[in-house]
């Protein structure tokens, strides 16, 4: 007996013209209305136009070249007056930048600038630098503007800056920086030759086998010319400048300063302008001969 398929009746399918009418209805709603979704802030306009040329010119090009080896990802070079940056690959690792060029390395990169001359600086881990130019413009070999480890090896007489703008000079030999705290950096002498940090008013000899930590200032560190008429005073480790009129008070743990007109008191990488009648003490100045000595041998006496 045959038996007989019931085959169950299809749904009619949706005009397409129903689709194209809801769309067009809701687009003639929403004609005279604005929905802004955006979370975040717009496009950011600029405040000054057109807009300064920030760092292109903080380091003009020069006509010193210097090669820079990859030892290391990632290192990076942004050539000269230019604002892209060219990330050295492992195949294409070396490359030839003029002077007033940056080059930065990554926290677990390595790099390697051999510049004019026979000077070889070397960045280990994050730091950032420039190479100079020494011979047209008689600037430092390279500005260090940021480092965590670094080795500067001088093959002949040379200067480079370090960072907050205290400069390193050397005959010949070898130094390491390091980043030893957020806000201080070490410099140690890694060969027989001495060499000699210019920190603000201070000239400081590096001994072989010695290091010395300099703070890095806000103001700066860079090195300036004392005041011809400044006289020293004996302190430990170091000499204060006194300028203008300044008496000094004999305390039995230190020397009291107090200032006069014109007062003006430099050391320990600070400089202090007092207003008649401000005193300042100074713990550690040594014996009250030693001082009447130093005031003494001075052009002028006190």
């Amino acid at each position: 007996m045959a038996t007989k398929k019931t085959i169950p009746a299809r749904r009619p399918r949706r005009a397409p013209a129903l689709a194209l009418a809801a769309a067009v209805g809701a687009s003639a709603l929403l004609s005279g209305c604005y929905v802004d979704t955006q979370r975040y802030s717009g496009v950011i306009r600029p405040l000054q136009e057109p807009l300064p040329e920030g760092a292109l010119r903080d380091f003009e090009r020069g006509p010193e070249e210097a090669f820079v080896i990859r030892h290391g990802d990632t290192v990076s070079v942004r050539i000269a007056e230019t604002l892209s940056t060219i990330k050295l690959r492992w195949y294409d690792k070396r490359l030839r930048a003029p002077a007033g060029s940056w080059v930065f390395c990554s926290g677990t990169g390595k790099a390697e600038i051999l510049l004019p001359g026979t000077t070889v600086v070397t960045l280990r881990g994050q730091g950032t630098g420039v190479i100079g130019a020494s011979e047209s413009r008689r600037e430092p070999e390279f500005f260090f503007l940021d480092v965590t480890h670094a080795r500067v090896e001088f093959g002949e007489p040379g200067r480079v800056q370090l960072p907050g703008g205290a400069l390193l000079e050397a005959q010949a030999g070898t130094f390491v920086l390091e980043r030893v705290d957020e806000d201080v950096v070490r410099v140690a002498n890694r060969t027989g030759a001495e060499g000699t940090v210019s920190y603000r008013d201070a000239q400081i000899t590096l001994q072989p086998s010695k290091s010395v930590d300099l703070a890095l200032l806000g103001l700066g560190t860079a090195p300036y010319e004392r005041d011809p008429s400044a006289r020293p005073v004996l302190a430990e480790g170091a000499r204060l400048m006194l300028s203008g009129d300044v008496d000094i008070v004999s305390s039995l743990e230190g020397a009291l300063l107090r200032a006069g007109e014109n007062a003006q008191i430099s050391g320990f990488g600070q400089v202090m302008r007092l207003d008649p009648g401000d005193e300042v003490l100074f713990e550690g100045l040594g014996s009250v001969d030693e001082r009447r000595d130093v005031e003494s041998s001075a052009p002028g006496g006190r």
